[in-house]
């Protein structure tokens, strides 16, 4: 509380407010935050000219050139509200400790203050209030956690500053393998939220030790597993449901400024950490051994804790900003630094001290502390322990690397038995579902754990992973067949639904509908997706997935003619889905702040302006981009939790047919059903970068948003910004292709748009006959939108098009007249005229109308020159690529159709 939120509105006044409203909340320590204010103050500020002031009224984005205007307030009034504000919430608040206080004013005060002032007009800019409004690029929240995570202390007497403080890396893994080794969409879904629930598990040891403003990467406000710990400690956060854990949302590594710089005590603190994550393990294969009647030999218990050990794998490194008990130096930092980029600091360091308005100290050296961590950590990767896996027996079913540990097998036993003796036979296990361990499946201990981990959730954890199910391929791929049926064919749905349900009785598959649809079942049971699927409707399958020993024939009848009547009203379902991950570009050269703006955007625009020439001219000699601070790292924290929390989530399951794996800031993995792929692609690419705006309560594409602040729900929402770019990679799938497979390409799609130079999109069509599609292309060419581009693509062969459509013959007849005008790599080799011509050409040819319909020549041909240039300038866009170009027609195609 050393600075107040108001602080911006009037600045001379603004510590005699920060203790009349600390008065009101009964806290104390203003004065004491003096020390931390300054070295936070140091590393926003150091370069800003003596004896400038400043009026708020503007606010810079952080990462970009984009700015807001402020006008219209009045201060006197806003203080006023401030104070009852204030007040109003120290008697709330009376009965807490000051440890719970804490917790409580960084949760709720900006929503408390928003409820409250919620009617006036410069309320949206709450989230932006800037801590200096002469440097307005950062607010007045990110530097009072960075103030707040300090360990400093001013010496008033002798005008020295004491500090004691280590920058703090952490990450679990390994992550790419350990989600996408998964045979269902349970386990895909479950790898994720392990990671993201063990890395908040070794937060935990610094947030209740410190506090959660020491993580400044990720931002842990409002997080869902941070809301849920706050309230399991008698803080109860605003707004918070219960059902977000759901959703993992932490990534897999953080860093924190940890106040010491003792080896032994943080060294004692990691161990804290790895104790937790290791009993959290511990504690999961304890609680599902006991639900299941487990209770393994000593040999095979010795194997399950072998396998365990392995996991997670954890590594640390510290960068302590004090040695010998003098602030580090450039001098310390040789071995990380050529001695130009030490010399090139040095001189920024003199240049503040002489002309700036803070005295340097160890917060304008923050910017090489960081890449210094980064730099330990990955000498310290390379360095991972060798661990030789003496395992010989028969490899699980799911990760192909460990032992089978545990099996079900109803013919052949000796399948497992003959090579894992050990290894535990839950095929008569009642309690063991079908969905934890399927019939010839056989599973080692790790990805037991992973499969089985709701059990662990619902038990010690939380109620709401009760009856937890992950939809299936097939549920995501019928989505939109089900949205349809319940509209139109209802009372057929849900005929079909009590046969199949009179069939399989206490093994009826229920599952959890797609977000979207929930509101539609009105709390009824929603029949798993492949029993829609005509071909699934056989004895044979009854046996295999349900496990029914005998099925009437006349039933089976009964139901494929109960699936006839509604796939007659509304269409047969489509078996083909989609896998999506999006992951920001470069972000380790964000957060080195490689790829910050120009210095001068730091500023203020009229202070920048007012500056003494010789001051900028000299500043930018020195330095020509924004320095790294802890407030530009939590300001990509905060843009990056804004796109999770505040975008994704809305973007792929409540505005469309899908449903989200994880949604980690940068990275969102997710299953969406064709009908809405194209908006969902779309949508998660341009809301990453702010380029969108909120109308009626959805996400619109606004390409020509270049502030990076969003307005949502009231109030200005910082994004990454226009500058920052995000890669996606997208497979689509029928519902039986092996989820591994699907998943091993998504990946390869996403690194294939990275290396293609970024800022793309790769899509790959996998059809069930093995033949595969793929393109790749840039998200926007001459300031259009390549998705926008292919839904009219994919329009133009719509068959029920009134304008007119292209038959399918179009793809295959251009094609063959470009066989052989194309190099190994596909690109094409002829003219410009050539390709204009024949798109003309073959798509006048192919050109066809709706029966019945009639329209003019003139409207022929401005329909077919409208699709021609169109198609032209999507060809080059593609640097003339002839395969990608076919590619794309067939997979707009393919979308638009609804699979083959």
């Amino acid at each position: 509380m050393h600075d107040p939120i108001d602080k911006c509105f009037d600045i001379p006044t603004h510590i005699e407010r920060a203790k009349n409203y600390a008065q009101k909340l009964a806290i104390s320590g203003v004065e004491e935050g003096k020390g931390p204010d300054q070295i936070a103050s140091c590393m926003e500020r150091s370069l800003l000219a003596k004896g400038i002031t400043q009026d708020f009224n503007e606010v810079r984005h952080p990462f970009c050139k984009g700015s807001l205007k402020i006008e219209n307030y009045n201060k006197e009034k806003i203080f006023k509200a401030f104070e009852e504000i204030y007040k109003k919430i120290g008697k709330e608040i009376s009965n807490l400790d000051d440890k719970k206080k804490f917790f409580y004013l960084w949760r709720n005060l900006q929503d408390r203050l928003f409820e409250n002032l919620k009617a006036e007009p410069w309320i949206k800019y709450l989230p932006l209030l800037p801590a200096d409004t002469r440097v307005p690029d950062h607010s007045i929240w990110e530097h009072l956690k960075i103030a707040s995570a300090i360990n400093a202390y001013w010496d008033g007497e002798n005008k020295i500053f004491y500090q004691n403080n280590s920058l703090f890396l952490f990450t679990i893994g390994p992550v790419q393998s350990f989600i996408s080794q998964a045979r269902k969409t349970q386990d895909f879904y479950m790898g994720s939220f392990i990671l993201s629930f063990l890395t908040f598990k070794a937060m935990e040891v610094i947030i209740d030790k410190y506090g959660p403003t020491n993580i400044i990467y990720p931002d842990l406000y409002k997080q869902p597993l941070m809301d849920f710990w706050l309230r399991k400690k008698g803080v109860e956060p605003i707004g918070f449901n219960e059902n977000s854990i759901q959703l993992p949302t932490i990534p897999n590594r953080f860093v924190a400024i940890l106040p010491t710089t003792d080896k032994e005590e943080i060294t004692h603190l990691t161990n804290s950490m790895k104790d937790n994550i290791k009993e959290t393990v511990k504690n999961a294969k304890n609680t599902i051994f006991e639900e299941f009647s487990i209770g393994p030999s000593q040999d095979t218990s010795n194997k399950i804790d072998s396998q365990l050990n392995e996991f997670p794998e954890i590594y640390w490194v510290a960068v302590p900003w004090k040695i010998d008990n003098r602030d580090i130096s450039f001098d310390d930092l040789k071995e990380y630094f050529e001695d130009e980029v030490l010399k090139n600091y040095q001189d920024l360091w003199n240049f503040a001290g002489e002309n700036g308005e803070f005295k340097p100290n160890i917060g304008l050296m923050y910017e090489l502390l960081y890449s210094t961590l980064e730099k330990s950590m990955g000498a310290r990767k390379n360095l991972r322990e060798f661990k030789q896996i003496a395992e010989k027996g028969r490899k699980c079913s799911v990760c192909g690397e460990r032992d089978v540990v545990f099996f079900r097998e109803t013919d052949n036993k000796d399948k497992f038995a003959r090579f894992n003796p050990y290894a535990i036979d839950l095929t008569d296990t009642e309690k063991v579902l079908l969905k934890y361990l399927a019939n010839g499946e056989g599973l080692c201990a790790i990805c037991f754990i992973k499969r089985t981990f709701e059990i662990y959730l619902e038990k010690e954890v939380s109620r709401v992973f009760g009856n937890l199910t992950f939809p299936s391929t097939a549920e995501v791929a019928l989505a939109d067949f089900k949205e349809r049926a319940l509209e139109k064919a209802r009372e057929a749905y849900f005929a079909f639904q009590k046969i199949f349900e009179g069939i399989s009785q206490a093994r009826f598959p229920k599952v959890k509908p797609m977000p979207k649809l929930v509101s539609l079942f009105n709390d009824i049971g929603n029949l798993e997706g492949q029993w829609f699927y005509e071909e699934n409707l056989t004895e044979e399958s009854f046996r295999e997935e349900l496990g029914l020993k005998e099925i009437d024939g006349q039933v089976i009848k009964e139901l494929r003619e109960g699936l006839r009547k509604i796939t007659e009203r509304v269409g047969k379902p489509n078996p083909y889905y989609a896998t999506l991950h999006l992951d920001g570009d470069n972000m380790g050269k964000w957060l080195s702040g490689e790829l910050l703006p120009e210095i001068e955007y730091a500023y203020n625009s009229e202070v920048w302006q007012g500056l003494p020439e010789e001051f900028k001219k000299e500043l930018k000699g020195k330095r020509t981009k924004k320095l790294l601070t802890p407030a530009i790292h939590a300001s990509i924290s905060t843009a990056l939790r804004n796109y999770a929390l505040e975008f994704v989530r809305k973007i792929v399951e409540e505005e469309h047919l899908g449903k989200l794996i994880y949604a980690g800031g940068d990275d969102v993995l997710a299953f969406v059903n064709l009908k809405d792929l194209f908006d969902v692609m779309q949508k998660l690419r341009w809301a990453f970068s702010g380029q969108i705006k909120v109308e009626n309560g959805e996400i619109r594409i606004d390409i020509n948003n270049q502030t990076g602040f969003v307005e949502k729900d009231g109030r200005y929402l910082l994004s990454m910004g226009p500058e920052a770019t995000a890669s996606m990679g997208v497979v689509i799938a029928h519902y039986k292709t092996p989820l591994q497979i699907a998943i091993g390409k998504v990946f390869e799609m996403e690194k294939k748009a990275k290396k293609e130079c970024r800022n793309r999109f790769a899509i790959c069509l996998m059809k069930r006959s093995g033949e595969e599609r793929i393109a790749t292309a840039e998200w926007k060419y001459d300031d259009k939108d390549t998705i926008d581009t292919l839904k009219e693509i994919a329009k133009s062969f719509d068959e029920n098009n009134e304008e007119g459509y292209i038959a399918k013959g179009f793809i295959q007849k251009f094609a063959l007249e470009f066989k052989h005008l194309k190099d190994e790599k596909g690109n094409f080799v002829g003219t410009a005229e050539i390709i204009k011509q024949e798109l003309s050409r073959l798509l006048y040819r192919s050109f066809n109308l709706p029966k019945g319909r009639k329209i003019s020549e003139e409207e022929r041909r401005n329909f077919i020159k409208n699709l021609a240039d169109k198609m032209n300038e999507l060809f080059w866009s593609i640097s003339g690529n002839i395969d990608y170009f076919i590619n794309f027609c067939i997979i707009a195609t393919f979308i638009n159709k609804g699979g083959d």
